[in-house]
Protein backbone atom coordinates (compact mmCIF):
# COMPACT_ATOMS: atom_id res chain seq x y z
CA UNK A 1 0.00 0.00 0.00
CA UNK A 2 1.52 3.29 1.05
CA UNK A 3 1.64 6.23 3.32
CA UNK A 4 -2.07 8.54 2.86
CA UNK A 5 -1.27 10.80 -0.31
CA UNK A 6 1.52 8.73 -1.70
CA UNK A 7 0.93 6.73 -5.05
CA UNK A 8 1.66 2.95 -5.33
CA UNK A 9 2.52 1.20 -8.36
CA UNK A 10 0.83 -2.55 -9.24
CA UNK A 11 2.54 -4.12 -12.08
CA UNK A 12 0.61 -7.65 -12.41
CA UNK A 13 1.09 -11.12 -14.73
CA UNK A 14 -2.35 -11.81 -17.03
CA UNK A 15 -4.88 -13.42 -16.00
CA UNK A 16 -5.48 -17.09 -16.77
CA UNK A 17 -9.07 -15.76 -17.02
CA UNK A 18 -10.18 -13.58 -19.60
CA UNK A 19 -13.52 -11.75 -20.31
CA UNK A 20 -14.72 -12.79 -23.65
CA UNK A 21 -16.66 -9.45 -23.89
CA UNK A 22 -13.43 -7.42 -23.48
CA UNK A 23 -12.03 -8.54 -26.23
CA UNK A 24 -15.08 -7.45 -28.44
CA UNK A 25 -15.15 -4.23 -27.18
CA UNK A 26 -11.43 -3.58 -27.66
CA UNK A 27 -11.21 -5.47 -31.12
CA UNK A 28 -14.47 -3.34 -32.02
CA UNK A 29 -13.01 -0.44 -31.56
CA UNK A 30 -9.84 -0.70 -33.25
CA UNK A 31 -12.01 -2.10 -36.31
CA UNK A 32 -11.84 -6.19 -36.04
CA UNK A 33 -14.58 -8.01 -34.49
CA UNK A 34 -14.80 -12.02 -33.32
CA UNK A 35 -17.07 -12.54 -36.07
CA UNK A 36 -14.62 -11.05 -38.83
CA UNK A 37 -11.20 -12.23 -37.67
CA UNK A 38 -8.03 -10.91 -39.86
CA UNK A 39 -6.72 -13.83 -42.27
CA UNK A 40 -3.71 -15.04 -40.99
CA UNK A 41 -0.90 -15.32 -43.37
CA UNK A 42 -0.31 -18.97 -44.79
CA UNK A 43 2.75 -20.73 -43.54
CA UNK A 44 4.90 -23.85 -45.11
CA UNK A 45 3.12 -26.15 -43.07
CA UNK A 46 -0.49 -24.75 -43.87
CA UNK A 47 -0.12 -24.96 -47.51
CA UNK A 48 -0.49 -28.44 -49.50
CA UNK A 49 -0.02 -28.02 -53.43
CA UNK A 50 -2.49 -29.23 -55.54
CA UNK A 51 -1.80 -32.48 -57.91
CA UNK A 52 -1.25 -32.53 -61.08
CA UNK A 53 -4.02 -34.46 -63.53
CA UNK A 54 -1.29 -37.21 -64.63
CA UNK A 55 -0.57 -37.86 -60.96
CA UNK A 56 -1.75 -40.78 -59.65
CA UNK A 57 -1.32 -39.97 -55.81
CA UNK A 58 -4.33 -36.95 -56.27
CA UNK A 59 -6.56 -38.95 -54.41
CA UNK A 60 -4.19 -39.45 -51.38
CA UNK A 61 -4.66 -37.21 -48.47
CA UNK A 62 -2.48 -35.03 -47.26
CA UNK A 63 0.25 -35.72 -44.88
CA UNK A 64 -0.88 -34.76 -41.49
CA UNK A 65 0.84 -31.43 -39.63
CA UNK A 66 1.91 -31.32 -35.61
CA UNK A 67 1.74 -27.76 -35.42
CA UNK A 68 -1.55 -26.66 -34.65
CA UNK A 69 -2.40 -23.05 -36.19
CA UNK A 70 -3.21 -20.18 -33.94
CA UNK A 71 -6.23 -19.13 -32.78
CA UNK A 72 -7.50 -16.22 -34.97
CA UNK A 73 -9.05 -14.45 -31.76
CA UNK A 74 -6.11 -14.59 -29.27
CA UNK A 75 -4.77 -11.21 -29.10
CA UNK A 76 -0.68 -10.70 -29.27
CA UNK A 77 0.76 -10.39 -25.19
CA UNK A 78 1.29 -7.15 -25.24
CA UNK A 79 4.86 -5.85 -25.16
CA UNK A 80 7.31 -2.73 -24.81
CA UNK A 81 7.30 0.33 -22.87
CA UNK A 82 3.78 0.28 -20.88
CA UNK A 83 0.56 2.28 -21.01
CA UNK A 84 0.96 4.41 -17.39
CA UNK A 85 -2.35 4.44 -16.17
CA UNK A 86 -3.19 6.16 -12.81
CA UNK A 87 -5.58 6.28 -10.56
CA UNK A 88 -6.71 8.79 -7.79
CA UNK A 89 -8.86 8.18 -5.67
CA UNK A 90 -9.91 8.39 -1.75
CA UNK A 91 -8.50 5.33 0.39
CA UNK A 92 -8.22 7.17 3.58
CA UNK A 93 -10.12 9.79 5.46
CA UNK A 94 -13.94 10.38 5.68
CA UNK A 95 -14.24 8.70 2.05
CA UNK A 96 -11.37 6.30 2.66
CA UNK A 97 -14.58 3.62 2.71
CA UNK A 98 -14.72 3.63 -0.84
CA UNK A 99 -11.42 2.91 -1.39
CA UNK A 100 -10.44 -0.53 -1.22
CA UNK A 101 -12.59 -2.17 -3.92
CA UNK A 102 -11.01 0.17 -6.20
CA UNK A 103 -7.34 -0.91 -5.23
CA UNK A 104 -8.93 -4.39 -6.58
CA UNK A 105 -10.30 -3.11 -9.59
CA UNK A 106 -7.18 -1.67 -10.13
CA UNK A 107 -5.43 -5.31 -10.51
CA UNK A 108 -8.30 -6.16 -12.67
CA UNK A 109 -8.08 -3.26 -15.41
CA UNK A 110 -4.32 -4.31 -16.05
CA UNK A 111 -5.20 -8.13 -16.33
CA UNK A 112 -8.07 -7.68 -18.47
CA UNK A 113 -6.62 -4.75 -20.48
CA UNK A 114 -3.40 -6.77 -21.11
CA UNK A 115 -5.03 -9.59 -21.69
CA UNK A 116 -7.16 -8.35 -24.35
CA UNK A 117 -3.56 -7.03 -26.20
CA UNK A 118 -3.05 -4.34 -23.86
CA UNK A 119 -2.97 -1.08 -25.78
CA UNK A 120 -1.78 -0.17 -29.21
CA UNK A 121 0.25 -3.59 -28.61
CA UNK A 122 1.69 -2.29 -25.11
CA UNK A 123 1.25 -3.52 -22.09
CA UNK A 124 -0.81 -1.29 -19.49
CA UNK A 125 0.58 -0.90 -15.85
CA UNK A 126 -1.82 1.20 -13.50
CA UNK A 127 -0.50 3.74 -10.41
CA UNK A 128 -2.36 4.35 -7.40
CA UNK A 129 -2.33 7.70 -5.28
CA UNK A 130 -4.23 8.55 -2.21
CA UNK A 131 -6.30 11.75 -2.03
CA UNK A 132 -6.91 11.27 1.52
CA UNK A 133 -10.45 13.26 1.28
CA UNK A 134 -8.09 15.95 1.22
CA UNK A 135 -7.90 18.57 -1.45
CA UNK A 136 -4.66 19.91 -1.23
CA UNK A 137 -2.75 15.99 -0.74
CA UNK A 138 -5.06 15.35 -3.97
CA UNK A 139 -3.33 17.98 -5.65
CA UNK A 140 0.16 16.55 -4.89
CA UNK A 141 -0.88 13.15 -5.83
CA UNK A 142 -2.02 14.32 -9.35
CA UNK A 143 1.59 16.45 -9.44
CA UNK A 144 2.98 12.69 -8.67
CA UNK A 145 1.32 10.74 -10.85
CA UNK A 146 2.28 13.27 -13.71
CA UNK A 147 5.57 14.17 -12.89
CA UNK A 148 7.21 11.08 -11.24
CA UNK A 149 5.28 8.34 -12.23
CA UNK A 150 4.49 9.75 -16.21
CA UNK A 151 1.01 8.60 -16.33
CA UNK A 152 -0.36 9.06 -19.95
CA UNK A 153 -4.03 9.25 -18.34
CA UNK A 154 -5.97 9.69 -14.49
CA UNK A 155 -8.68 8.13 -13.82
CA UNK A 156 -10.04 10.34 -10.32
CA UNK A 157 -12.79 9.05 -8.16
CA UNK A 158 -12.85 11.25 -5.47
CA UNK A 159 -14.36 14.29 -4.56
CA UNK A 160 -14.94 17.66 -6.56
CA UNK A 161 -12.87 19.53 -3.97
CA UNK A 162 -9.96 17.57 -5.26
CA UNK A 163 -10.70 17.57 -8.81
CA UNK A 164 -10.88 21.19 -8.74
CA UNK A 165 -7.38 21.57 -6.91
CA UNK A 166 -5.88 18.51 -9.34
CA UNK A 167 -7.27 19.84 -13.10
CA UNK A 168 -5.14 22.75 -13.29
CA UNK A 169 -2.02 20.31 -12.94
CA UNK A 170 -3.38 17.88 -16.10
CA UNK A 171 -4.79 20.73 -17.66
CA UNK A 172 -0.82 22.09 -18.11
CA UNK A 173 0.52 18.77 -18.10
CA UNK A 174 -1.65 17.94 -21.39
CA UNK A 175 -2.66 14.83 -19.45
CA UNK A 176 -6.09 12.98 -20.54
CA UNK A 177 -8.18 13.26 -17.21
CA UNK A 178 -11.08 10.83 -16.96
CA UNK A 179 -13.36 11.81 -13.64
CA UNK A 180 -15.27 8.62 -12.80
CA UNK A 181 -17.01 10.08 -9.26
CA UNK A 182 -20.45 10.27 -9.23
CA UNK A 183 -20.46 14.43 -9.21
CA UNK A 184 -22.51 17.59 -9.50
CA UNK A 185 -22.61 18.04 -12.74
CA UNK A 186 -20.89 21.09 -14.93
CA UNK A 187 -17.35 19.97 -15.66
CA UNK A 188 -15.62 20.67 -18.65
CA UNK A 189 -11.92 21.45 -19.89
CA UNK A 190 -10.10 20.02 -22.97
CA UNK A 191 -8.78 17.13 -21.19
CA UNK A 192 -11.34 15.94 -18.96
CA UNK A 193 -14.38 13.62 -19.83
CA UNK A 194 -16.87 12.20 -17.05
CA UNK A 195 -18.17 8.84 -16.93
CA UNK A 196 -19.81 9.27 -13.37
CA UNK A 197 -23.57 9.75 -12.85
CA UNK A 198 -24.61 13.18 -12.06
CA UNK A 199 -27.61 14.64 -10.28
CA UNK A 200 -30.10 14.97 -13.52
CA UNK A 201 -29.37 10.99 -13.92
CA UNK A 202 -29.82 9.79 -10.34
CA UNK A 203 -32.37 11.95 -9.34
CA UNK A 204 -35.04 13.56 -12.63
CA UNK A 205 -36.37 9.45 -13.05
CA UNK A 206 -35.87 8.66 -9.49
CA UNK A 207 -37.88 10.99 -7.37
CA UNK A 208 -41.10 10.93 -9.11
CA UNK A 209 -40.96 7.10 -8.68
CA UNK A 210 -39.81 6.93 -5.05
CA UNK A 211 -42.79 9.58 -4.15
CA UNK A 212 -45.31 7.26 -6.13
CA UNK A 213 -43.59 4.39 -4.54
CA UNK A 214 -44.32 5.73 -0.80
CA UNK A 215 -46.87 8.11 -1.05
CA UNK A 216 -44.57 10.93 0.35
CA UNK A 217 -44.71 14.38 -0.52
CA UNK A 218 -42.82 16.24 2.34
CA UNK A 219 -38.49 16.23 2.52
CA UNK A 220 -36.06 16.62 4.35
CA UNK A 221 -32.42 17.04 2.59
CA UNK A 222 -29.43 17.11 4.49
CA UNK A 223 -26.00 17.06 3.07
CA UNK A 224 -22.00 17.53 3.72
CA UNK A 225 -21.30 21.46 3.19
CA UNK A 226 -19.74 21.24 -0.89
CA UNK A 227 -20.63 21.41 -4.22
CA UNK A 228 -22.20 17.94 -4.97
CA UNK A 229 -24.54 18.19 -1.95
CA UNK A 230 -25.58 21.43 -2.77
CA UNK A 231 -26.10 20.83 -6.81
CA UNK A 232 -27.36 18.10 -6.25
CA UNK A 233 -30.32 19.45 -3.33
CA UNK A 234 -31.04 22.32 -6.26
CA UNK A 235 -32.09 20.41 -8.35
CA UNK A 236 -33.76 17.81 -6.08
CA UNK A 237 -35.83 20.89 -4.90
CA UNK A 238 -36.97 20.90 -8.94
CA UNK A 239 -38.22 18.06 -9.00
CA UNK A 240 -39.61 17.35 -6.28
CA UNK A 241 -41.74 20.05 -6.50
CA UNK A 242 -42.39 19.60 -9.83
CA UNK A 243 -43.99 16.43 -8.73
CA UNK A 244 -46.17 18.07 -6.27
CA UNK A 245 -43.68 17.53 -3.08
CA UNK A 246 -42.39 20.18 -0.75
CA UNK A 247 -38.84 20.95 0.58
CA UNK A 248 -39.50 20.83 4.49
CA UNK A 249 -35.96 21.24 5.34
CA UNK A 250 -32.67 21.20 4.12
CA UNK A 251 -29.82 21.26 5.73
CA UNK A 252 -25.56 20.80 5.02
CA UNK A 253 -22.76 19.57 7.40
CA UNK A 254 -18.79 19.48 7.28
CA UNK A 255 -17.34 16.48 6.26
CA UNK A 256 -15.66 14.31 8.99
CA UNK A 257 -18.98 15.64 11.34
CA UNK A 258 -19.87 12.33 13.41
CA UNK A 259 -22.56 13.95 16.20
CA UNK A 260 -25.68 14.39 14.51
CA UNK A 261 -28.15 15.21 17.05
CA UNK A 262 -28.82 18.70 16.68
CA UNK A 263 -29.93 17.81 13.07
CA UNK A 264 -31.50 14.86 14.34
CA UNK A 265 -33.95 16.40 16.02
CA UNK A 266 -34.19 19.36 13.05
CA UNK A 267 -35.45 16.46 11.37
CA UNK A 268 -37.85 15.01 14.18
CA UNK A 269 -39.78 17.83 14.40
CA UNK A 270 -40.09 19.05 10.71
CA UNK A 271 -42.91 17.07 9.46
CA UNK A 272 -41.01 15.38 6.84
CA UNK A 273 -42.26 12.37 5.54
CA UNK A 274 -38.95 11.47 3.42
CA UNK A 275 -35.33 11.91 3.70
CA UNK A 276 -32.64 12.37 0.87
CA UNK A 277 -29.65 12.46 2.58
CA UNK A 278 -25.91 13.08 0.75
CA UNK A 279 -23.69 12.31 3.04
CA UNK A 280 -20.43 10.97 2.83
CA UNK A 281 -18.60 8.05 3.90
CA UNK A 282 -18.07 8.01 7.50
CA UNK A 283 -20.58 10.75 8.08
CA UNK A 284 -23.42 8.44 6.04
CA UNK A 285 -22.44 5.77 8.76
CA UNK A 286 -22.66 8.11 11.86
CA UNK A 287 -26.26 9.67 10.84
CA UNK A 288 -28.04 6.74 10.23
CA UNK A 289 -26.61 5.05 13.35
CA UNK A 290 -27.77 8.01 15.42
CA UNK A 291 -31.20 8.55 13.40
CA UNK A 292 -32.51 5.53 14.92
CA UNK A 293 -32.02 7.06 18.61
CA UNK A 294 -33.83 10.12 17.78
CA UNK A 295 -36.95 8.06 15.88
CA UNK A 296 -36.43 8.84 12.61
CA UNK A 297 -34.73 5.81 10.80
CA UNK A 298 -35.69 3.97 8.27
CA UNK A 299 -38.84 2.50 9.71
CA UNK A 300 -39.73 5.96 10.61
CA UNK A 301 -39.05 8.19 7.65
CA UNK A 302 -37.89 6.49 4.31
CA UNK A 303 -34.45 7.07 2.44
CA UNK A 304 -33.75 7.70 -0.95
CA UNK A 305 -30.03 8.13 -1.00
CA UNK A 306 -27.61 8.63 -3.82
CA UNK A 307 -24.21 7.77 -2.89
CA UNK A 308 -25.10 4.96 -0.25
CA UNK A 309 -22.73 2.11 -1.54
CA UNK A 310 -22.46 -1.38 -0.28
CA UNK A 311 -19.49 -0.75 1.52
CA UNK A 312 -21.23 2.04 3.53
CA UNK A 313 -24.33 0.13 3.99
CA UNK A 314 -22.69 -2.96 5.71
CA UNK A 315 -20.98 -0.55 8.01
CA UNK A 316 -24.51 0.58 8.86
CA UNK A 317 -25.64 -2.95 9.62
CA UNK A 318 -28.71 -4.49 7.90
CA UNK A 319 -31.01 -3.57 11.27
CA UNK A 320 -30.09 0.40 9.84
CA UNK A 321 -30.64 0.42 6.49
CA UNK A 322 -33.42 -2.17 5.55
CA UNK A 323 -36.04 -0.50 3.60
CA UNK A 324 -33.97 2.03 1.99
CA UNK A 325 -34.00 3.04 -1.65
CA UNK A 326 -30.49 3.86 -3.05
CA UNK A 327 -29.79 5.16 -7.32
CA UNK A 328 -26.74 4.75 -8.54
CA UNK A 329 -25.46 3.85 -11.90
CA UNK A 330 -24.01 0.45 -10.80
CA UNK A 331 -24.93 -2.12 -8.17
CA UNK A 332 -23.32 -5.83 -8.09
CA UNK A 333 -26.39 -7.13 -8.77
CA UNK A 334 -26.90 -5.89 -12.31
CA UNK A 335 -28.48 -8.10 -14.20
CA UNK A 336 -26.13 -8.90 -17.23
CA UNK A 337 -23.95 -11.61 -18.34
CA UNK A 338 -20.73 -9.63 -18.13
CA UNK A 339 -21.59 -8.34 -15.15
CA UNK A 340 -22.21 -11.98 -13.45
CA UNK A 341 -19.12 -13.18 -14.89
CA UNK A 342 -16.65 -9.88 -13.75
CA UNK A 343 -18.42 -10.31 -10.02
CA UNK A 344 -17.51 -13.85 -10.04
CA UNK A 345 -14.25 -13.11 -11.30
CA UNK A 346 -13.75 -10.34 -8.18
CA UNK A 347 -14.86 -12.53 -5.56
CA UNK A 348 -12.69 -15.83 -6.86
CA UNK A 349 -9.43 -13.36 -7.17
CA UNK A 350 -9.92 -11.32 -4.03
CA UNK A 351 -11.79 -13.68 -1.39
CA UNK A 352 -15.54 -13.86 -0.61
CA UNK A 353 -14.34 -11.56 2.17
CA UNK A 354 -13.49 -8.95 -0.21
CA UNK A 355 -15.22 -5.44 -0.17
CA UNK A 356 -17.76 -5.01 -2.40
CA UNK A 357 -17.14 -3.92 -5.89
CA UNK A 358 -19.58 -1.13 -6.44
CA UNK A 359 -20.54 2.38 -8.13
CA UNK A 360 -17.13 4.09 -7.70
CA UNK A 361 -14.86 1.12 -8.86
CA UNK A 362 -17.19 0.08 -11.40
CA UNK A 363 -16.92 3.52 -12.68
CA UNK A 364 -13.06 3.52 -12.73
CA UNK A 365 -13.03 -0.04 -14.84
CA UNK A 366 -15.56 1.14 -17.51
CA UNK A 367 -13.43 4.27 -17.19
CA UNK A 368 -10.22 2.37 -18.17
CA UNK A 369 -11.77 -0.08 -21.12
CA UNK A 370 -13.44 3.36 -22.44
CA UNK A 371 -9.59 4.76 -22.39
CA UNK A 372 -7.99 1.59 -23.92
CA UNK A 373 -10.78 1.50 -26.56
CA UNK A 374 -10.36 5.10 -27.67
CA UNK A 375 -6.23 4.58 -27.70
CA UNK A 376 -6.68 1.53 -29.79
CA UNK A 377 -8.75 3.23 -32.16
CA UNK A 378 -6.99 6.37 -32.14
CA UNK A 379 -3.54 4.31 -32.55
CA UNK A 380 -1.93 6.70 -29.87
CA UNK A 381 -2.06 7.50 -26.49
CA UNK A 382 -1.92 11.45 -27.52
CA UNK A 383 -4.38 13.17 -24.95
CA UNK A 384 -5.64 15.07 -28.30
CA UNK A 385 -6.02 11.88 -30.69
CA UNK A 386 -7.51 9.67 -27.40
CA UNK A 387 -10.07 12.62 -26.56
CA UNK A 388 -11.19 12.69 -30.33
CA UNK A 389 -11.94 8.94 -30.05
CA UNK A 390 -13.96 9.16 -27.08
CA UNK A 391 -16.37 11.34 -28.43
CA UNK A 392 -19.67 9.10 -29.05
CA UNK A 393 -17.81 5.58 -27.97
CA UNK A 394 -20.65 3.42 -27.26
CA UNK A 395 -19.72 -0.14 -24.82
CA UNK A 396 -21.06 -2.94 -23.48
CA UNK A 397 -19.75 -3.51 -20.01
CA UNK A 398 -20.74 -5.14 -16.64
CA UNK A 399 -22.14 -2.23 -16.30
CA UNK A 400 -24.74 -1.68 -19.12
CA UNK A 401 -24.46 -0.01 -22.36
CA UNK A 402 -22.35 3.11 -21.92
CA UNK A 403 -21.77 6.20 -24.24
CA UNK A 404 -20.20 9.48 -24.15
CA UNK A 405 -22.16 11.88 -24.97
CA UNK A 406 -21.29 15.81 -27.25
CA UNK A 407 -21.47 16.89 -23.25
CA UNK A 408 -18.42 14.80 -22.44
CA UNK A 409 -20.24 12.75 -19.56
CA UNK A 410 -21.50 9.51 -20.26
CA UNK A 411 -25.51 7.80 -21.03
CA UNK A 412 -26.13 5.06 -18.80
CA UNK A 413 -28.13 2.97 -17.14
CA UNK A 414 -29.42 4.05 -13.59
CA UNK A 415 -30.95 1.42 -11.05
CA UNK A 416 -32.79 1.87 -7.84
CA UNK A 417 -31.92 -0.85 -5.00
CA UNK A 418 -33.75 -1.66 -2.16
CA UNK A 419 -31.58 -2.80 0.71
CA UNK A 420 -33.32 -5.92 2.37
CA UNK A 421 -33.68 -7.16 5.91
CA UNK A 422 -30.67 -9.50 5.42
CA UNK A 423 -28.65 -6.24 3.72
CA UNK A 424 -28.52 -7.45 0.64
CA UNK A 425 -29.48 -5.32 -2.53
CA UNK A 426 -32.47 -5.89 -5.06
CA UNK A 427 -33.09 -3.87 -7.71
CA UNK A 428 -36.52 -2.87 -8.10
CA UNK A 429 -36.29 0.05 -10.87
CA UNK A 430 -34.39 0.23 -13.90
CA UNK A 431 -33.41 3.08 -15.80
CA UNK A 432 -32.00 1.40 -19.36
CA UNK A 433 -30.50 4.08 -21.00
CA UNK A 434 -30.43 7.71 -18.92
CA UNK A 435 -29.00 11.42 -20.64
CA UNK A 436 -26.92 13.33 -18.31
CA UNK A 437 -28.53 16.97 -18.52
CA UNK A 438 -25.13 18.94 -19.64
CA UNK A 439 -23.62 20.38 -22.11
CA UNK A 440 -19.74 20.94 -22.87
CA UNK A 441 -17.41 22.66 -25.69
CA UNK A 442 -14.53 22.85 -24.53
CA UNK A 443 -12.92 24.48 -27.87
Amino acid sequence: MGTPGSPWKRSLGQTAVILVALFSMIAAACGTSDDEPAAAEPTTSDVVAAPTSDDDTADEPAPATTEEPAAPDEPQAPSGEPVRIGILFSNSGPAGIFGPPTANIAELIEEDINAAGGINGRPVETFLADDATDPAIGRQAMERLIESDGVDVVLGTHSSATREAAKPLAEDAGVLYIYAALYEGGECSSVMFNTGEVPSQQLAPVIPWMMSETGGRTWFLLGNDYVWPRRSFELAREYIEASGGEVVGEEYVPLGTQDFSSVAQQIAGSGADLIFPALVGGDAIAFETQAVDFGIGQDAIPRLANIYEENVLGAMGPSVTAGMRVTMGYFKEVDNAANADFVRRYYERFGAAAPPHATFSSHIYDAALLYAAAANAAGSTDTAAVAAALEGLTLSTPTGDISITDSRHLAQPIYVAEIQSDGSQLIVKSFPSVEPDETCDPS
